[in-house]
């Protein structure tokens, strides 16, 4: 482990995501290809902006890692599906040192990841 995330990092949460390959799957790369993301989750459709940078809108939020030190802006997830209130958390890169609140598997994650990339096509 990186002595800055053992220091301070904040990938923290009640369930290891153990499949960083997921950050390579279609799915992940669909969405953040439609919600115009960057592989760091930072987005150029400047309407749908959050504070830090990443994409947000009624269903879910992805935002990338957050360097600063506003206690606020630090305790967002990185990723979050509203409905159920599925967050993710990352160290630096997605899924690097990750950290989910729930306890789902691989084939449920990727499943909320194509219904949040449905949901951006069908919104235009």
């Amino acid at each position: 482990m990186e002595i800055g995330n053992l220091l301070f990092g904040h990938s923290r949460g009640e369930y290891k995501l153990e499949n960083r390959d997921l950050v390579n799957c279609k799915d992940w790369q669909e969405l953040l290809y439609v919600c115009e993301c960057d592989s760091y989750g930072c987005t150029e459709d400047f309407s749908h902006e959050t504070e830090r940078g990443g994409y947000e809108n009624d269903l879910f939020c992805i935002n990338p890692y957050y360097w600063g030190e506003d206690k606020n802006l630090m305790e967002m997830p990185n990723f979050l599906y509203k409905p159920t209130g599925f967050e993710i958390r990352w160290y630096k890169y997605p899924f690097r040192d990750s950290y989910m609140n729930q306890n789902l598997t691989d084939r449920q994650i990727k499943v909320i990841w194509k219904k949040c990339a449905e949901y951006v096509k069908n919104c235009f």
